[in-house]
């Protein structure tokens, strides 16, 4: 197997958790000391940030493939950073697990054991749909394209009739 790298020098001393573009051209990367977010263009070589603004920690969560949206989680909240406007949206007290590649339906976890687990939400319109109702959990590219499939695993045996195992499963939900 043979690659081209093409290194960049970033002005950081922790650089951790990348996250690339489906195309390539955009990174989003922690400062793991200074706990800020960033995104580097690799067309143009730039990188800006910290996204999240001076006074804020972050964490990264992940870029959207097409390279638009960045999900970082500061404090209890969420927040989804549109690349082209430079806008944060707030999705209070949850933590962002996922998003879609085109960054239009976020994949979140909320802390409230009496609710779902995890939902998906329309960034656009603000609707949200129920993923699990039982306690689950989700990794990055856990979010197809239009939101309209959502993987995750459990270990609840009510998700799905006749699942008695007792161990954790992978299920797959399909909207529309």
């Amino acid at each position: 197997m043979t690659g081209n790298t093409s290194p960049f020098e970033f002005d950081h001393t922790a650089s951790a958790r990348p996250s690339i573009s489906g195309d390539g051209r955009f990174v989003a990367y922690q400062d793991g000391r200074a706990e800020d977010v960033f995104v580097w263009d690799r067309t143009d070589g730039t990188a800006s940030g910290p996204i999240e603004g001076p006074s804020k920690t972050a964490t990264l969560v992940q870029l959207s493939e097409d390279g638009s949206k960045v999900v970082y989680l500061s404090g209890p909240d969420t927040y989804v950073h549109d690349e082209s406007s430079g806008t944060d949206q707030l999705v209070p007290n949850v933590r962002g697990v996922a998003i879609d590649p085109t960054g239009r339906y976020l994949l979140y976890a909320t802390p409230d054991t009496n609710g779902p687990s995890l939902t998906l939400r329309d960034l656009e319109t603000g609707t949200d749909e129920t993923v699990s109702d039982q306690p689950a959990s989700a990794g990055t590219d856990a979010v197809g394209t239009g939101g309209r499939d959502v993987v995750f695993q459990s270990t609840a045996d009510d998700i799905v009739p006749g699942d008695t195992n007792g161990k954790s499963d992978v299920f797959v939900r399909h909207f529309y």
